[in-house]
């Protein structure tokens, strides 16, 4: 997949802009509040369909009434010019070439990227459901039907917590546990599928890339471990009591999470902040691994890495089509040899957009 350009109209700071971008590096260089992560997030509307930071009704420039975003990208290829509509009265409107979307797993299905901001590091620092959220991005890129599966399996786990707050109907509860079971030990299985194929190629970016000795490990810990459908329903039942005392479900892949080790230990507890910087890095990084030709889409990633660590990120990248801010100044980073004129497009903003 490749980016060929993107016009943004009154979306966050930007009234009207066009860019044109390269294959590899695309380094968009300026200071504060000069648009670079709002141009990242423009991308990652046209390719996800919605904002990494806000509703998308909050992204319309002030004293706008809309916003409107117009990318050409390549896929195999195929052309495909995505057309992102929004506003103020919450209409929302989604083409890809000429035609309307109704689904956001059609972007999805169709365009493959990795995202990484400067908050990623709460990845590991933080609650269960972030990670749950990047674990189940990463297995709805890798199989785009599993969007329909985690949107059925919340419906039925609604209505069971449903029940199990007015609880009169033990044969009505019954048909939910089976869909649960069902739904459940399908997400578990592509749950710990991706996260052991991602536990093996964040390993080597955090060994070759950053030059690290540690071992780097990502383990899958399930509130249930089932072999099969059959287990998984047995282990619902075995909670029925606890669940109606409580009024909600106690155990199943809503309430899953995943560690990230160094060393055998949980990186959380024993890793310095540069370690847990870096971990969060790795991790990823290592989803660009699992598919062909991702786009890369990276907020502030050169920050508190040394320049060593900074070359040898670079020539990771440089792989792939990838878009990187940069509040530095360009003749730093021309110093230190990240920006090399001859295959890096350089995209520089001031604060007037």
């Amino acid at each position: 997949m490749k980016i060929k350009s993107i016009y943004i109209e009154n979306f966050r700071s930007y009234k009207q802009r066009f860019f044109e971008f390269k294959d590899r590096i695309n380094l968009i260089v300026g200071n504060n509040a000069s648009g670079k992560t709002s141009l990242l997030e423009a991308l990652y509307f046209c390719m996800c369909g919605k904002s990494f930071k806000s509703r998308d009704v909050d992204a319309i420039n002030f004293g706008s009434q809309y916003f409107k975003l117009e990318m050409v990208a390549e896929v195999s290829g195929v052309n495909y010019a995505v057309n992102f509509y929004v506003d103020r009265i919450l209409e929302k409107r989604i083409m890809i070439n000429d035609k309307k979307i109704n689904r956001l797993s059609e972007l999805i299905t169709l365009f493959k990227f990795v995202f990484f901001e400067p908050d990623t590091t709460e990845l590991i620092k933080h609650q269960p459901k972030l990670r749950r959220r990047f674990l189940d991005m990463e297995v709805a890129k890798l199989y785009p039907y599993m969007t329909r599966v985690y949107s059925e399996y919340q419906r039925a786990l609604l209505s069971r917590n449903a029940f199990l707050k007015s609880y009169d109907k033990k044969d009505i509860i019954d048909v939910y546990d089976m869909q649960i079971s069902q739904l459940g030990f399908l997400i578990f299985q592509k749950r710990q599928e991706v996260i052991d194929r991602l536990s093996i190629e964040a390993q080597k970016i955090f060994s070759y890339v950053f030059e690290n000795k540690s071992l780097l490990e990502l383990k899958y810990v399930p509130s249930i471990n089932p072999s099969s459908e059959e287990e998984y329903y047995k282990e619902l039942k075995n909670c029925l009591s606890k669940d109606l005392s409580l009024g909600y479900t106690t155990k199943g892949v809503h309430r899953d999470d995943f560690e990230i080790l160094i060393d055998g230990k949980p990186a959380l507890d024993f890793a310095s902040e540069g370690q847990i910087k870096l971990a969060a890095v790795s991790v990823v990084l290592s989803s660009a691994l699992l598919y062909t030709e991702p786009v890369l889409i990276l907020d502030d990633l050169f920050s508190e890495l040394d320049k060593f660590k900074r070359k040898n990120l670079v020539k990771f990248l440089n792989q792939y089509q990838s878009f990187v801010t940069s509040a530095e100044d360009l003749s730093t980073l021309k110093s230190e040899g990240i920006v090399d004129f001859d295959s890096t497009n350089v995209i520089l903003l001031e604060k007037s957009i």
